[in-house]
């Protein structure tokens, strides 16, 4: 229970904080003023050294286009950062499947993309192996041509 004296904290404090403990874990020095841990955070998200003092302190929550370098340079899942950031919920990040284990099969693919003709998923399937095998290094290629 809050009162008026104890206002519940805000999004931006929230995300401040859970931004915060991400940094120190992370060995940014964020509490000495002359760590240089905020301006360390700064130029690996690509964010300015103001923003990133304000997002800190809890005072605002970046421009959703910084939420990946953010989450690169603090070395945590851009997914929790949405859902800590009240962006996404919890349960949209278990909504999508993972995608497959090994290898995909063209010929499902294209029934998925709406494809019915048989000449024309044999067709997607020839062009999907082609690309592939376009993509393959040399020493892959003579492996496999062996």
């Amino acid at each position: 229970m809050t009162t008026d004296q104890d206002p519940a904290p805000t999004r931006a404090q929230r995300f401040g904080k859970y931004v915060s403990a991400a940094a120190r874990a992370a060995g940014y020095d964020i509490d000495s003023p002359r760590g240089g841990g905020k301006k360390s955070l700064s130029l690996r998200a690509g964010m300015s050294h103001a923003s990133v003092s304000r997002m800190l302190a809890g005072q605002t929550i970046p421009d959703p286009s910084f939420f990946e370098s953010l989450a690169n340079a603090l070395r945590v899942d851009v997914g929790q950062m949405l859902v800590e950031a009240g962006v996404l919920s919890e349960d949209s990040l278990t909504r999508w499947p993972e995608p497959p284990a090994g290898p995909v099969d063209p010929r499902e693919v294209a029934r998925r993309l709406g494809i019915t003709s048989p000449a024309k998923i044999e067709a997607f399937a020839q062009m999907a192996a082609a690309l592939a095998e376009s993509d393959e290094s040399p020493k892959q290629s003579a492996r496999r041509s062996a």
